[in-house]
């Protein structure tokens, strides 16, 4: 259900920006911090690894995203994750991948509209998906530590 809904909200706020904004558009919601604006990413969260565009190029993103999706339903159903803090990490991950593969698929690049900028100094456009992918992975690095320092109090007690 948390994949299907950030996938859902992911592909309706895209349809908005579609229908509303033609590419290269910008429109002010917060002046001097925050603006909606109409881009297409050929890279991936970021636009990290955007400067080559060509059909190899979008063909390997497809691949490993799906390849990537693959591997987080296999974990999940394996572990049976369902109820476990990491399961929610997962979803959010699963649901931003999802969104993206479907824009690579339908438009061959994603559509990134939040725009978020301080004077000149912007953070790369984004969107919904890319905002699932990257709180997922960082909730699952957090777990992570928070594992690992569990760990080690637990060693550190029984020495």
């Amino acid at each position: 259900m948390i994949a299907s809904a950030l996938f859902a909200i992911d592909q309706a706020t895209k349809q908005l920006v579609l229908t509303n904004l033609p590419v290269g558009a910008e429109r002010d919601v917060i002046p001097h911090f925050f603006r909606v604006v109409s881009v297409r990413n050929t890279g991936i969260v970021f636009g990290l690894f955007s400067q080559r565009e060509n059909a190899s190029h979008q063909t390997g993103f497809i691949l490993f995203t799906i390849i990537a999706m693959m591997g987080i339903l296999y974990y999940s159903f394996r572990k049976k994750t369902l109820g476990s803090p990491e399961f929610y990490p997962l979803a959010l991950i699963l649901g931003g991948a999802s969104g993206n593969l479907l824009d690579r698929i339908l438009h061959g690049r994603v559509i990134d509209f939040l725009d978020f900028y301080i004077q000149d100094y912007h953070w790369p456009a984004f969107n919904i998906a890319d905002s699932g992918i990257v709180v997922g992975v960082g909730l699952l690095l957090l777990l992570q530590w928070t594992e690992d320092k569990k760990q080690k109090r637990a060693a550190i007690g029984h020495e």
